[in-house]
Order: structure tokens, then C-alpha cells, then sequence
């Protein structure tokens, strides 16, 4: 009985390794031709024409290309073969089943028109929204003139919003709703109010909390689905919770931002001493310290000694983006290089969706704060 138990164990390891290794990790380009590769640092295909890569999810990886002379979002499967295309210029990734797709109306202004498409390549909804967010926890907020609210996957609106309310995305069943005098509060998937219009910041919960801003200061703290304040405004800046830790930050007395690992309580487990960092998750959390980026875990000791000119957060394959000099690739969780890649023009990490950066500047805009 032992020996079948380990054997269990061995074909669970064997699958799961082999599910992530065909996962699609990261495309780069060079000139004019990208290249995707897995999470087993192996070609996926090659690709020409590709003016935009929008991510992976579901199977299929969304991009922009030109057919027929014309901007065209599509979404291609993991052979590198055309799977749907759409009536549209840009779009997202899938979720649940359904992606947003969207064309320019006055992109200055940031005017579009929205629409949905399924994994099938059926429309779920024609382009007809002036605004629409992907799904989430079966819902999705929309907005045309005379129409705002929730649609559900049949396409029906469940949840209706006066016209002066804006909604964002549903998580862990609250979604955040905002009002004219551009308070927040937050419905539940009935509609019903469970948190007044008293926030100033629209935030998803994860793991049961939620970021929220001071009015009179904009220090940052935690609510509960309650709207319970669980980790007091006191922070410049925080990250959403993770693994029940988050990543804190404190301007010093020369105006300079220091960084600390807080648990779900706001216990503070390390010292405001970092130079900057990044959200924790997966087991880690990417700081700086002395000019350089390096990994801690949970405990707020470092994962390895090594560090790097550049580095991003570790995903679920245990893999993380890491510049190294003229060195830029993914390392695992003792800071090796496992997959170098050859220098290009653009790198785009196709598990979360971003573009890989390979210089040691940090931009606190485009900070993503989960």
C-alpha cells in the first residue's frame, strides 16, 4: 500500500511538472519576429506580423496583428496557430470563459467601445459598451447610455447602478462601487450595500482585506468584508495581502520611501530598511536593498544571497524574471538562471501579463499592487 501511495505522489509531481512545462512563460522580440517559449524554457513557436502581445489565459494567447491591412486582435493556441479572430483592435485576456475586446473611438481621450468574445470564438456580447471589465466571481460590470451594471454569463444584466455609480470588479463576492462625490463603497452580488460610500480607494479584496486610503492624510491601510479597519491607515504605500503577508512602505524624515514585510495583523516582521519592493506572493517578495534586488520569504530572511540588477516576483511555476548584467532570463527558488534568453527588443511575461523590464529604474505609477 506504501509503494502505490509514493507512486501517487511521483505521477502527481510528474503531471503537474509537466502542465507547467506547457505553459506558455514568455515572449520576446527581435526585430520583427517574436518568439514564445514554455515554462520549460522551450520554443513554442515563432511568429511575424505581431504589432502587440496582450497575455496568456484559458489556452489561448491574445495579440495584435495585421490582416488585411487592418489592426486585428487575435488569439492564437499554443501551437502558434490562429484560434479566433476578433472585430476588434485590442482585447484582454479570458476569464471565465469570456474576454474583452475593444476598438478606438478617441484613444487621446481614452475613448473606446467594448465587447465580448468566449474561448469559442462566438461573440458573447457585440461591441455596444462605452466601458467593461472582465469577469469575475460570475459578474461583470458594463456601461452604455441609460444602461450601467452586472451582466452574468448569460448575458443578463443582474445588477443595476444608478447613473452617477461606477463599478469595478468583483472578488471574494464584494465589488467596489463608486459615487459622484467620488466616494467608495462596496455591493455584494445581490446588489445590496455592504459597505457605505465612506472609502476613498476602490480596491479588490484578496484574502479578506482590502487596501483603503485616509481621506485626510491618503495613508494607506486594510478593511475586512465588514469594513472593519484591520491594519490601521498609517502607510505611504502597501500592497494588497498575500499568503497573509504584505509588503509596507514609509516615507523617512528626507522624504525618502523604506519598505517592511507586515503579517495579516500588521505585525511588523521586518525593519523598514528596504529601498523598495514588490508585492509578496508565491512564497516571496522582491526587495531592494543597497542598490541591488534580492528575494525574502515569509520570515523576512532572504531566500538566497544572490541578487540582481533587476528582478520580478516568483509565479507558480517557481520561476522569476531577473536581469544580471548582460545576463536577463528566469532564475528559480535558489536564485539560478534556469532559462537565459537572448537579447531583445521586448520581453512580455505571459503568466501575469505585463512587459519584462530590464533596467534597474523603478516607476512607482505602474506599480501593480497585487
Amino acid at each position: 500500500m506504501k509503494s502505490k501511495f509514493i507512486l501517487l505522489i511521483i505521477l502527481s509531481i510528474f503531471f503537474n511538472s509537466y502542465a507547467f512545462a506547457q505553459t506558455p512563460l514568455v515572449a520576446y522580440k527581435q526585430g520583427e519576429e517574436w518568439t514564445f517559449i514554455n515554462s520549460a524554457g522551450k520554443q513554442m513557436f515563432r511568429a511575424g506580423g505581431i504589432t502587440e502581445v496582450g497575455g496568456y489565459s484559458e489556452g489561448l494567447i491574445g495579440a495584435q496583428v495585421v490582416l488585411d491591412r487592418k489592426l486585428t486582435w487575435v488569439y492564437f493556441d499554443k501551437t502558434g496557430k490562429i484560434k479566433i479572430r476578433t472585430n476588434a483592435e485590442q482585447g484582454v485576456p479570458f476569464y471565465e470563459g469570456k474576454a474583452v475586446i475593444f476598438n478606438p473611438v478617441n484613444p487621446e481621450e481614452e475613448v473606446y467601445d467594448f465587447g465580448y468574445i468566449d474561448t469559442s470564438g462566438k461573440m458573447f456580447k457585440e461591441i455596444q459598451y462605452r466601458d467593461a471589465l472582465s469577469f469575475g466571481d460570475g459578474l461583470a460590470y458594463v456601461m452604455k447610455d441609460g444602461e450601467r451594471g452586472y451582466i452574468d454569463h448569460s448575458g443578463k444584466m443582474v445588477i443595476t447602478l444608478e447613473d452617477n455609480i461606477v463599478g469595478y470588479a468583483f472578488s471574494e463576492g464584494l465589488a467596489a462601487v463608486s459615487n459622484d462625490k467620488y466616494k467608495v463603497g462596496y455591493i455584494d452580488k445581490q446588489g445590496n450595500q455592504k459597505i457605505d460610500f465612506i472609502l476613498d480607494l476602490p480596491s479588490n479584496f484578496k484574502n479578506g482585506f482590502a487596501r483603503v486610503a485616509d481621506t485626510a492624510t491618503g495613508k494607506i491601510g486594510f478593511i475586512n468584508k465588514y469594513g472593519v479597519v484591520a491594519i490601521q491607515k498609517i502607510y505611504d504605500e502597501a500592497y494588497n495581502i498575500n499568503e497573509n503577508r504584505t509588503m509596507a512602505g514609509f516615507y523617512n524624515d528626507s522624504y525618502v520611501m523604506k519598505w517592511a514585510m507586515l503579517d495579516g495583523n500588521g505585525t511588523k516582521l521586518t525593519d523598514f530598511r528596504f529601498d523598495h519592493a514588490k508585492s509578496f506572493k508565491n512564497g516571496a517578495a522582491v526587495v531592494m536593498f543597497a542598490s541591488r534586488w534580492g528575494y525574502i520569504d515569509s520570515t523576512g530572511e532572504f531566500l538566497f544571497s544572490k541578487n540582481f540588477d533587476y528582478a520580478e516576483g516568483f509565479g507558480e511555476n517557481g520561476l522569476a524574471w531577473a536581469v544580471d548584467g548582460e545576463q536577463v532570463g528566469f532564475i528559480d527558488k535558489t536564485g539560478t538562471m534556469v532559462i537565459p534568453l537572448p537579447k531583445a527588443d521586448y520581453y512580455y511575461d505571459l503568466r501575469f501579463n505585463y512587459e519584462l523590464k530590464t533596467s534597474t529604474k523603478v516607476d512607482d505609477k505602474n506599480i501593480p499592487r497585487d
